[in-house]
């Protein structure tokens, strides 16, 4: 037989070798059946990403609506407590236009929201304003934000418009339909398109007073639902029961337009299907997919808001939901078949392994027949397979340490991002929360400021006419110093002497207790400064002081609960330029954590031990110097507030975590962790100053506060 060279097989015979090997056709066998497993998995997985992303949809349209509501109910509880001040007027008495038309003008300033407040009497019975017939005292907020106010006779038309006629109708208070009207009470005039909540108000006898409204432009809500829905995508519309447009932020003007949401685009029958749909489930949000006149498929999300009967709608392009989706989808299926694959080859790999060593004797045949046939080149050269997939599997391996190193990046630009979400909820609570305090701390202060104000101005008079009288009394005695018998029974009867001298006293008690309530309302109308939203030169001392008014519930002593003892140590400050709400909150944060400290020590201690050490928090205020200060550094732009109780003390482990969002001590539903972390917000990030604790266990707590006496900026440029 004549033998063949080595070189003398051609490339093509090794290729068609490889094909033909056992081990390729048992890879390609397996990864077939894998691939099929894959593509049916992940078919079943893109479906379930689209049912979470469809959930997502719809809960960020159930946040939004519950963002809404809470806003549409301040404006009704802000309407129904000024209508309520006006009902405590008119039962007094009152029947001036001017005090009604300063009611309205004072209320609309404290309130962030509205851009038009007023009230309309009925014609017929005008129990208010007699004086007037068509009495219809309003004010309005200019461009400038600055509140015009007006009174006198106004348009008899106006009390046959819907914001009149409709609540009245209803019985009950309403939003109204949006509206656009040219007011000229302005400079120069302008023309508003608003929506209204009007609420008819009756006096104690049931009779009908008029009807409050307070308006609401509609440019407000187009730039308040001007965010993206999901994904840097998609817009919020509000849409009026009726199908009025009521916020439209993709194309303002619509809104301003008074255009129906039915007559934009195709969106009639979509309108009629959600309006179905409502129907049979009112109180529940739902989505719908909906294909434009432009042949472009969104998600339509909707929920009604609860308040107004409003609708609330979310689009968003299909494309934006699917389409990363799809891209997951596909890029996770291909990442998985290709490490499906190198786990068959590995496998199939051990396979041929133990087979060779099977088939070694034949192998060595075939090595020693190699000098004369060429077939055994082709058996030999099969070996290569081994070479190119441990340069793929290194390949790879390199693939996926970069991916690796990504993955790690992401997660912590994530974990940022999640910090960040969780600080600016801790400020949207806690900044609800004192809101909430202060709106009710200032309409207390407000109800009760009308009337100790009657009693008080009237004091002085009762007190004049005391006194006339009296000496009427003593120039009768004078004059006729020998009354009839009946006039001196009557004296000794009723004690005169005794009388003329206790009125004196009663009319001075009264005074200190008329004046007592006066400065209780002063320091809760300090307290809430609701209207003062910039930086405004106050008494650090009037913040303190009201704030522990405010507390001293939880400070005075009482059958089952021992009383607290602040001592105050007041230096002389000068007025500090500050966001005074703000640094309330912060007292009040601070307060109450050493009162909460206080009562906790107090349930763990016997009466006696409390009398012999009782609870006491100490404040103390002083400008800082050299010896004061944290820094060490001799500033004499900085004031120091020092709060500090006898209480248990915190522990070296809990120090360092005082300031973190949500991490509380005390057990769950007593605390939310976000008092103090809003609190180094405060004082670190508005105000540029320092807040620090110093405690040890069993020495009770220092909360040391340094505030700028005014703001940086001011500080550079002088």
């Amino acid at each position: 037989m004549q033998s063949t060279p080595l070189d003398a097989a051609s490339p093509k015979g090794r290729k068609i070798s490889l094909v033909r090997s056992v081990g390729w056709r048992l890879f390609l066998s397996a990864l077939g059946g894998s691939l099929i497993g894959l593509i049916f998995t992940s078919f079943v997985f893109y479906q379930a990403l689209i049912k979470q992303s469809q959930a997502e949809l719809i809960s960020r349209v159930q946040v939004k609506t519950k963002d809404l509501d809470g806003s549409f109910n301040t404006i009704e509880d802000s309407t129904k407590l000024v209508a309520d001040a006006a009902i405590a007027l008119q039962q007094a008495g009152e029947k001036r236009e001017s005090v009604y038309v300063n009611l309205i003008e004072r209320s609309l300033k404290t309130l962030p929201l509205a851009t038009g407040l007023g009230f309309g009497q009925p014609p017929q019975k005008r129990l208010i304003i007699p004086g007037r017939h068509y009495a219809y005292p309003f004010a309005i907020k200019d461009q400038n934000g600055k509140v015009v106010a007006k009174g006198g006779e106004t348009d008899p038309d106006d009390f046959k418009e819907s914001y009149f006629t409709e609540p009245i109708a209803a019985g009950k208070p309403i939003w109204l339909e949006p509206v656009r009207y040219r007011e000229t009470t302005v400079d120069p005039p302008r023309t508003f398109v608003s929506t209204s909540y009007s609420l008819p108000f009756y006096n104690d006898k049931g009779q009908l007073l008029g009807v409050f409204s307070q308006d609401l432009e509609l440019g407000f809500l187009s730039e308040k639902l001007s965010e993206h829905v999901i994904r840097d995508s998609g817009d919020f519309i509000l849409v009026s029961d009726r199908g009025n447009l009521i916020a439209y932020p993709p194309h303002p003007q619509e809104a301003l337009n008074l255009t129906p949401f039915p007559k934009i685009s195709n969106y009639d029958q979509l309108w009629l299907q959600i309006k179905a749909n409502l129907q049979t489930a009112p109180d529940k949000a739902g989505l719908i997919s909906w294909k434009n006149k432009a042949g472009i498929y969104h998600y339509w999300a909707y929920r009604r808001v609860p308040s107004t009967n409003w609708v609330l709608l979310a689009s968003v392009p299909q494309s934006v939901v699917l389409g990363p989706l799809l891209q997951f989808t596909i890029g996770g299926t291909l990442v998985a078949t290709i490490c499906a694959s190198i786990a068959l080859a590995w496998v199939v790999m051990a396979f041929v392994k133990r087979l060779n060593q099977r088939l070694q004797p034949i192998l060595d045949e075939c090595s020693r027949l190699a000098e004369t046939s060429s077939k055994s080149e082709e058996l030999m050269s099969r070996e290569d397979e081994l070479g190119r997939l441990t340069l793929s599997f290194f390949n790879l391996l390199g693939q996926v340490t970069v991916n690796e190193k990504r993955l790690r990046q992401e997660m912590n630009k994530s974990e940022r991002a999640l910090q960040a979400l969780q600080q600016a909820q801790a400020q949207l609570i806690q900044t609800e929360k004192m809101s909430s305090l202060g709106q009710l701390v200032a309409g207390v202060a407000h109800e009760i400021n009308n009337p100790i104000n009657f009693i008080y101005g009237n004091l002085p008079h009762a007190s004049g006419y005391t006194q006339d009288l009296l000496s009427l009394l003593q120039l009768y005695k004078k004059k006729y110093p020998r009354p009839d018998a009946d006039i001196q029974e009557r004296e000794e009867e009723i004690d005169l002497d005794f009388l003329v001298e206790d009125l004196q006293k009663i009319l001075s008690s009264m005074s200190i207790g008329a004046e007592r309530i006066r400065e209780i309302v002063l320091s809760l109308r300090n307290f809430s400064r609701l209207d003062e939203a910039e930086m405004k030169r106050v008494s650090i001392h009037d913040g303190l002081d009201s704030t522990l008014l405010i507390l001293q519930n939880r400070l005075k002593h009482s059958s089952n609960h021992p009383g607290i003892e602040v001592v105050k140590a007041y230096g002389n400050l000068p007025l500090v330029e500050c966001y005074a709400g703000q640094l309330n909150q912060v007292f009040m944060n601070i307060l109450s954590n050493a009162i909460d400290a206080l009562d906790k020590l107090n349930q763990e201690r016997s009466p006696e031990q409390i009398a012999g050490n009782p609870s006491t928090i100490s404040i103390t205020t002083q400008v800082a110097d050299a010896s004061t200060t944290l820094t060490g550094q001799a500033n004499p732009q900085t004031v120091i507030i020092r709060i500090r109780d006898n209480g248990s003390g915190i522990s070296a482990q809990y120090q360092a975590k005082l300031f973190d969002p949500f991490f509380t001590t005390k057990p769950i539903g007593k605390g939310t962790g976000l008092g103090l972390s809003i609190s180094y917000q405060i004082v670190v990030e508005k105000h540029h100053g320092i807040i620090q604790c110093f405690s040890e266990p069993g020495q009770g707590a220092e909360f040391w506060i340094e505030i700028p006496i005014r703001p940086l900026s001011s500080l550079l440029e002088t």
